[in-house]
């Protein structure tokens, strides 16, 4: 049946023009990676995928081998496609993508891939009998080479101005188009605080579309402007004098067709389910920001005072708390019901944040957890004593105190298993020994420049 299916997919992809399949994966730095195969050679490769050194999950940013057993020089994985992620490149309509798990060559699926990471902690909830519903909701920075070479932000105006709206409708419609054409929804845009920022929020689907998702609006989008001549950045902070890029997520459950997260008679319009699992985000938080805020540039963009989110707490529509309860929308309350992160950024591999976030949410729920009072001030505002006193804790301030706690939390490990956690950290210590002694312009141009 399978391979009935097979043909099926190769000689409608023949007959739809296309000439090279691609073989993605995304490994511990969140950059996407993979082999391209010409479809007249593709032989079983759609069910056996494609071999690759076991060196890559180690590969650091700078395409340095971090040193963990059996992840070196001698054998291969298998990147298998997930055949209901293929899609056509809008830019590129002879092309057709696929997203991969690992697996070994006995066709077994490697626990420290995020990917099937994520797949797991989904199947966790179904066994419950909730459905989730993720997205995430990315900004991105444009920028402009000038006559010296150096970059520029393009058309910067200020925060949601009519004049930035008019200037994006020379793009925007063709973008869109592209991007609905990879199978990305688009909501809402506009021009953010950020000196040539923009937001473009996506519609929510199931947890693994949403990570797909995630991969190829950030692909679409860099290649649509480099066309252009201008170059978008998703990188936390890309400029030291503006506003900082998130890559806030947002996710609901649903049982049955109804949003369990919703309860009209709370204050939050939150229910007991909802306060469980935002109780285990917060209880997890500082290991979570390991994989939502995964890069050095991810930390010169959680200030206080900087919409970004520096403290782990919660509140209604509280822009400054780890963790936003947005208002519901009249006359669509129950649906619109969700939790938001703010506190993670686009540098993350997205199966990896949303798993970790899923592992603490239900975590929560399992534990019947619960959280702190909600918030309704700026942290920042508050003393020291009275952030004690409500018990506001300050975010991690550096990737190597958000690694600490990744590599002690149990739950974690879980969910990643031992040697997934150990890549992922060496991964990022790598970095971290980079980056040290760079000074803060350098940092942020080196992850403009790579995210």
């Amino acid at each position: 049946m399978l391979e009935e299916n097979i043909k099926n997919i190769i000689d409608r992809l023949d007959e739809q023009g296309i000439e090279l399949l691609e073989f993605i994966y995304v490994d511990y730095t969140g950059i996407p990676r993979g082999k391209t195969m010409f479809l007249s050679e593709v032989g079983n490769h759609l069910s056996a995928g494609m071999g690759i050194t076991k060196a890559m999950p180690a590969s650091t940013m700078r395409d340095e081998i971090v040193s963990v057993a059996g992840m070196n020089a001698v054998g291969e994985y298998r990147l298998v496609p997930d055949l209901k992620s293929l899609r056509i490149l809008p830019y590129a309509p002879t092309v057709a993508t696929m997203m991969c798990d690992y697996r070994d060559q006995d066709n077994q699926k490697m626990e420290f891939d995020p990917r099937v990471s994520l797949q797991a902690i989904v199947a966790e909830y179904k066994k419950l009998g909730f459905e989730i519903k993720m997205t995430y909701e990315s900004e991105f920075t444009l920028y402009q080479r000038k006559p010296d070479n150096s970059l520029e932000p393009y058309n910067p105006k200020i925060c949601f101005a009519a004049e930035a709206m008019d200037n994006s409708y020379h793009f925007l419609p063709k973008l869109i188009k592209n991007l609905r054409e990879i199978g990305i929804s688009p909501v809402e845009y506009y021009p953010e605080a950020g000196a040539g920022q923009h937001e473009l929020p996506i519609a929510p689907t199931d947890p693994l579309t949403a990570g797909d998702n995630e991969i190829r609006l950030k692909r679409v989008i860099k290649e649509f402007f480099a066309a252009t001549e201008l170059y978008a950045t998703f990188a936390p902070k890309p400029n030291l004098n503006s506003a900082s890029n998130g890559a806030h997520i947002h996710m609901s459950l649903w049982k049955d067709g109804t949003n369990v997260l919703y309860d009209k008679e709370d204050q939050l319009e939150l229910s007991q389910v909802g306060y469980y699992f935002v109780a285990g985000l917060l209880r997890h938080i500082n290991a979570l920001l390991a994989l939502t805020c995964p890069t050095v540039n991810s930390y010169q963009r959680l200030q206080p005072g900087h919409w970004s989110s520096a403290y782990a707490t919660f509140g209604k529509d509280n822009r400054e708390a780890a963790i936003r309860i947005p208002s519901t929308f009249r006359g669509d309350r129950a649906s619109s019901m969700n939790i938001e992160l703010k506190a993670s950024d686009a540098t993350a591999n997205p199966y990896m944040a949303l798993a970790g976030i899923l592992s603490a949410g239900l975590d929560g729920i399992k534990n019947k957890s619960t959280p702190l009072t909600p918030i309704d001030v700026v942290p920042e505002t508050l003393t020291e004593g009275e952030r004690e006193e409500k018990k506001i804790s300050r975010l991690p301030q550096s990737l190597s105190e958000a690694l600490a706690a990744l590599k002690e939390d149990s739950v974690m490990l879980k969910t990643f298993s031992n040697v997934g956690i150990e890549t992922y950290a060496k991964v990022k210590e790598s970095d971290i020994a980079y980056f040290e002694g760079k000074t803060a312009a350098e940092i942020a141009a080196a992850h403009r420049d790579i995210y």
